[in-house]
């Protein structure tokens, strides 16, 4: 199994100048991921996978997938809310 640790940027506005939280999903993979595939886990859907990076020290796969951009009339804090809701978790930073 490899240990996975999936990253999503959520941006506070449409321009992506502020970013609102950083979420992360920890799993395991029973194979190694690759650039552009997707993730699923119950209710959790990773999104695109658009940057892989293997941590030899940890022995684990920091994975960055597409981030989440607030629409017209769809605030940063109700994306939040349905993604917290769907199994990611807040990265404190």
């Amino acid at each position: 199994m490899y240990k996975c640790v999936f990253v999503k940027y959520l941006w506070k506005d449409a321009d992506k100048k502020r970013r609102y939280k950083v979420l992360e999903k920890k799993i395991n993979l029973p194979f190694t991921p690759a650039l552009g595939m997707e993730v699923s886990e119950g209710e959790w859907f990773s999104g695109i996978i658009e940057r892989l990076v293997w941590d030899n020290a940890d022995n684990f796969f920091s994975i960055k997938v597409i981030d989440i951009t607030p629409k017209k009339g769809i605030s940063a804090e109700l994306l939040f809310d349905v993604a917290i809701k769907q199994g990611w978790c807040d990265r404190l930073e």
